[in-house]
């Protein structure tokens, strides 16, 4: 760089700090000021099915067109002619037809026809697509449900109709072959939780949501029980005592979160994880000789699931993704709330009360739905992965 910038400079006779952006913005030209970064799609577990990159040009944001191979449908064919700059694509019983530098995509032989805001392109020799065309126009097509976040730079499918596993199980024998899923409510009574800037408190809105999970779930034949169903006072002990009592099978804890910087938000989720403490020296050999008050030894307790809770939390993570303004954390530390609960069990703050815009958020009935929809699909998916493990260890 140094050598061309002095041949520059004698040829030309101009200063170097011109030379520099001379040279700055013939990189752009030569680039066509095209960003690339990579984006993941993922489903709905959170597995990422396709990785490409994403290409910004003319102020908008372009995919390969090979990446709906990847991501949607690995049968898929395409044409392209260059003399007509006509793209055929025959992607999941449907024929897509485009043409480049047009915004008319005709599915189906004109059957429909959609439009973009932007038109197909071709980029060093590779066909690209808007980024629109996989978030808006494919979901009119299909039923799929796609979501961009673009904070974490993912696209989260789900397609619409797949079919709900069985979830349904004998209850003949005292709830233990049940699946119930344990709803815990925090706070509650005198004890409000957080408040937000409106007064709001934290029991009010994790009560509302708890109830909404318990609506959804039900409509998917999925056992709830709540910790609470009403403005309650409930200590630790009888949260964990009803969950142990019923044969709960999944643990989920609701909270608001709060701090002092009005800036953070977002969700964040916790799995109780006992490294660190200090542990006694002498374990008991069994469950029956473990006190209740022995706080530090029941923490022992919950890690005994800490791969389940890891992994409900990582579906969690995936499904409530699109309702997160930011990158949802996943945090493995002691969690007194979760320490003695003896099944899978996570924590979820479902947003800031220190945070205008999340308090907004918390607030807004139909975003409550959302997560409680979100909510149910992740427990859904881990009843489905965890039946599937059962049976296989059964021989089934």
């Amino acid at each position: 760089m140094m050598t061309m910038m002095m041949v520059m400079k004698n040829k030309y006779g101009l200063p170097k700090s011109i030379l520099c952006v001379v040279i700055l913005l013939s990189s752009c030209v030569g680039l066509g000021f095209a960003q690339s970064s990579p984006i993941r799609f993922v489903d709905r577990s959170g597995k990422t099915l396709a990785q490409a990159e994403i290409v910004e040009r003319n102020g908008a944001l372009y995919l390969p067109v090979r990446t709906l191979r990847e991501a949607f449908d690995p049968g898929m064919r395409q044409q392209y002619s260059s003399l007509t700059k006509r793209l055929t694509l025959n992607l999941k019983e449907k024929q897509l037809r485009l043409r480049i530098g047009s915004l008319e995509v005709s599915v189906d032989s004109d059957e429909m026809k959609l439009s973009l805001s932007h038109t197909p392109l071709i980029v060093e020799e590779n066909l690209m697509l808007p980024l629109e065309f996989f978030t808006d126009l494919l979901p009119q097509i299909y039923d799929f449900k796609v979501t961009h976040n673009p904070v974490i730079q993912t696209i989260h499918i789900t397609e619409g109709t797949a079919p709900l596993p069985d979830l349904s199980t004998p209850t003949t024998t005292a709830g233990s072959a049940k699946f119930l899923v344990v709803i815990d409510p925090g706070h509650g009574g005198a004890d409000t939780g957080s408040r937000g800037s409106t007064r709001v408190a934290e029991k009010d809105i994790v009560l509302d949501l708890a109830k909404q999970i318990e609506t959804v779930a039900q409509q998917q034949q999925i056992d709830v029980l709540l910790t609470r169903d009403a403005d309650l006072e409930r200590r630790p002990k009888e949260r964990i005592d009803i969950a142990q009592k019923n044969f709960g099978k999944l643990f989920l804890s609701l909270h608001c979160n709060a701090s002092f910087s009005d800036r953070a938000a977002g969700i964040h989720l916790y799995v109780s994880n006992s490294l660190g403490i200090s542990q006694l020296n002498r374990l008991p050999m069994n469950r029956d000789d473990i006190s209740r008050d022995g706080a530090t030894i029941q923490a022992l307790f919950q890690e005994e699931f800490l791969l389940q809770s890891r992994q409900f939390a990582i579906m969690l993570q995936a499904e409530l993704e699109p309702l997160s303004p930011a990158p949802i954390s996943l945090t493995e530390i002691p969690v007194a709330t979760l320490a003695a609960v003896y099944m899978p069990a996570v924590l979820i703050e479902i947003g800031y009360l220190s945070n205008e815009i999340d308090e907004a958020r918390l607030t807004d009935p139909d975003h409550l739905t959302s997560l409680a929809t979100e909510i149910v699909q992740a427990i859904q998916a881990y009843i489905a992965e965890a039946n599937q493990i059962e049976d296989a260890a059964n021989g089934r």
